[in-house]
């Protein structure tokens, strides 16, 4: 993989590389020949711009031949959400949440609310 060009909702250019950019989730996954759970996936990746702000974007993977890889630009809150939404599902999902990293971008993810 390469590096790959985002564009923000109003027009600029994010260039994003998941060779480089901080790996905030990482989807389990398994090879083909162990059965068809695990065989795609999305991770959450976060990328710093030159201009310094932070963009958070998805990354869809499938082992699958003829399924098309894809990326998706997520807002802040969006991608708390996919953390959140990972975090409640059986540990082997929730193994995949960098919570150190996490933590640098969102301190309070953790916290409880109720």
């Amino acid at each position: 993989m390469g590096k790959i060009i985002l564009k923000t909702p109003d027009g600029k250019k994010v260039v994003v590389d998941i060779k480089g950019d901080v790996l905030l989730y990482d989807a389990p996954q398994n090879p083909p020949n162990t059965g068809t759970r695990f065989t795609s996936g999305t991770d959450l990746y976060a990328h710093k711009a030159r201009s310094g702000k932070v963009y958070f974007y998805s990354y869809f993977w499938s082992m699958w031949e003829g399924t098309d890889s894809s990326y998706k630009l997520l807002t802040e809150d969006e991608a708390k959400e996919f953390i959140l939404d990972n975090a409640g599902i059986a540990d082997h999902v929730a193994a995949g949440i960098k919570w150190e990293r996490v933590k640098e971008y969102f301190p309070d993810i953790d916290e409880e609310t109720a």
